[in-house]
């Protein structure tokens, strides 16, 4: 198991570690799993979050590279854009889903959720007059979310933040340290993602957490992150999507752009989109608090009809969150369903939404003036 270069603030802070991701990670601070997830929501918070895997891709050919990979369509963007995608293979299922920063001319950068997706791009790489690097021991990423993440930030930086727009990114100096700023997160909070070279890892960290005191900063762990990106409708490798998984039933259909001339899947992508999806991604609302487990079944008349894949506690919703799959002609917004867990029968409620900002407005607002 890998320790984050964060690892040892963490346990400063009261960090109860687990083995996730091939990482020691902080399930949850001294602050607890409820009180974390309240100040993401309502101040701020500060996430460890190095086991995503960075790669660079550099050359000649290193756009064509990306539009094959990627099913999203890149030919537009311009350097300091970020973009959501999927990764598929030839039969349009996933290897996983990630962002694409571009860096340049003939540079981008991959964010995954996982270092083993580089042997995938590997694989791929052969006809490209590219570079490819695993940077992953390199770089590391801090997330500030929250809505008071600008008064926060504006005191360890002097770029100006309202500048930096919905998912883009620049470069800035954090601390004093040379960052990869971007607007963006995995929360559904307002907030930026600092990336940067791991030995300047304690530094960042206390300096923000110092700046962030007088607004009731916390450290974020892992339990409050499944906890609000669930309700925020994000998805995580294992659980809302695998090799198994296609993007048009996991709900991200519009990372596909098969107007593209060629990618990964996109013959496979065709067909689905022509016949239909087999199941499709929701949400459940669980007034009674209960927790559902990756795994539980999805009743409706006691017929089996789907499958939890996430499930969590919310805080500030002071109810039950849980995410799964369900037969299409189940996607019925306000559906009452039974979710079975360990044997208990729970009342839930479908949306086809995420329970939280749906519309991604808060994510997306403009980044305060008055500092």
């Amino acid at each position: 198991m890998k320790k984050t270069p964060f690892h040892e603030v963490g346990l400063e802070h009261g960090a109860q570690m687990i083995e996730l991701f091939g990482y020691y990670l902080p399930w949850e601070y001294s602050s607890g799993h409820e009180k974390e997830h309240l100040a993401t929501r309502h101040a701020a918070s500060l996430c460890d979050l190095d086991y995503m895997g960075e790669f660079l891709i550099e050359g000649t050919d290193a756009l064509a590279f990306i539009q094959k990979l990627m099913t999203n369509d890149y030919s537009k963007k311009s350097v300091g854009s970020i973009q959501y995608t999927a990764m598929c293979d030839t039969d349009g299922n996933m290897i996983d889903d990630g962002t694409v920063w571009r860096l340049g001319e003939r540079k981008y950068m991959l964010v995954s959720g996982a270092e083993d997706d580089f042997a995938w791009i590997e694989k791929s790489v052969d006809g490209f007059d590219v570079a490819i690097q695993n940077i992953t021991s390199e770089h590391t990423t801090l997330a500030l979310q929250g809505p008071k993440t600008p008064e926060i930030l504006s005191k360890v930086t002097n770029y100006k933040l309202e500048t930096i727009a919905y998912y883009r990114f620049v470069e800035a100096k954090v601390a004093g340290v040379d960052c990869l700023l971007a607007r963006m997160g995995y929360t559904g909070e307002f907030g930026y993602e600092a990336h940067f070279h791991p030995r300047h890892g304690r530094k960042i960290w206390s300096e923000i957490m110092t700046a962030g005191a007088d607004v009731g900063i916390v450290p974020c762990g892992q339990a409050a992150l499944e906890s609000l990106r669930q309700e925020a409708g994000y998805l995580l490798v294992g659980n809302e999507h695998d090799t198994n998984t296609n993007p048009l039933e996991a709900g991200i259909g519009f990372v596909v752009k098969l107007h593209k001339p060629d990618f990964n899947g996109k013959q496979a992508l065709m067909e689905i989109a022509e016949r239909g999806v087999r199941r499709r991604i929701v949400w459940f609302d669980i007034p009674s608090g209960a927790v559902a487990k990756t795994g539980d079944s999805i009743l409706v008349a006691n017929k089996n009809v789907g499958q939890v894949t996430s499930g969590s506690y919310s805080p500030g919703r002071k109810r039950g969150t849980a995410v799964g799959y369900v037969d299409p002609e189940h996607t019925i917004p306000g559906l009452t369903v039974t979710i079975e867990s360990e044997g208990k029968h729970h009342d839930a409620r479908l949306s086809v939404m995420p329970l939280y900002d749906p519309g991604d407005t808060l994510t997306r607002a403009v980044p305060c003036h008055k500092i």
